[in-house]
């Protein structure tokens, strides 16, 4: 009989789903980049590329339903939310405060955004979410620093390591929960 060690475990169950997520907005960042030319992102690709892609794999349920192990507990739920709530906030803000004076300057605040927004999602994606907001934020923070670095490389880039992260999510397995293997 085995007994319980009082390890715990927290569990992922959406990390593939995840996966799929990052891989999608991935390319459609890098395309519509290459579309964008004065404006940097072509907001019609993006815009409409977000929605189609928001709602056939994080709103409708068959996606979801496939690729989960199961739900997100309350508390990953709340975490995520917050993490959209305060991004939808600062993206804002950004664009009130940086208007469309310097659109380089205004997506790049954006990714640099999104890639703290990541951090948020330590709590029900894991320890790989804290890797791709650190790479994410680098690269656009790079790219505000250094105005050298062509935007279409620095979008390029975000869009790759998303592309990169989300085929890695996509393959994962639920590892095997720790508290539920009988130690003897």
């Amino acid at each position: 009989m085995g007994t319980n060690t009082g390890i715990s475990s927290r569990e992922y169950n959406t990390q593939r789903t995840v996966g799929v997520w990052l891989l999608y907005i991935g390319v459609i960042i890098i395309i519509s980049a290459a579309a964008g030319g004065d404006l940097f992102i072509h907001p019609y690709i993006m815009g409409f590329g977000y929605f189609v892609g928001f709602l056939l794999i994080l709103v409708l349920p068959f996606v979801n339903n496939k690729l989960s192990y199961g739900k997100n507990t309350k508390f990953q739920d709340r975490m995520d939310n917050v993490s959209v709530a305060v991004t939808i906030v600062l993206c804002t803000i950004c664009g009130l405060v940086i208007g469309t004076e310097d659109l380089r300057l205004l997506w790049l605040c954006i990714l640099t955004i999104i890639g703290v927004h990541f951090f948020g999602f330590y709590f029900s994606q894991g320890k790989i979410m804290l890797l791709l907001g650190v790479l994410t934020t680098a690269n656009a923070v790079m790219g505000i620093l250094l105005a050298d670095i062509p935007f279409l490389l620095l979008a390029a880039i975000d869009g790759m390591l998303k592309v990169v992260f989300g085929i890695k999510m996509l393959f994962m397995r639920r590892p095997p929960n720790p508290a539920s293997i009988d130690v003897d």
